[in-house]
């Protein structure tokens, strides 16, 4: 997919924008010896590409967390497919 950066202030944000699923925007702050990662994905156009939107964000960050631990991270897409079900069922109609 193509992107273009709309903000860049290294090491602390990147955002970036996709033609037609909006913007995100990628903030890490120190919180004494970890960081904090903040993800926002704004301007979503459905809520069907919300749902994929929110549940591939939240694998992608499970995946990180588990490679900086060390740990091998769960398969994908079975995490992928819980995880839509789950923001299906908590995010309003």
């Amino acid at each position: 997919m193509q992107s273009r950066i709309t903000e860049l202030d290294p090491p602390r944000k990147l955002s970036f924008a996709w033609e037609g699923s909006g913007d995100v925007s990628i903030e890490l702050e120190a919180k004494g010896k970890d960081v904090l990662l903040t993800l926002v994905h704004r301007r979503l156009p459905s809520r069907s590409m919300m749902l994929g939107v929110s549940a591939g964000w939240h694998m992608h960050l499970d995946v990180l967390v588990a490679r900086a631990r060390g740990e091998e991270p769960a398969p994908f897409w079975d995490g992928f497919a819980r995880l839509r079900k789950e923001y299906d069922r908590r995010l309003p109609a």
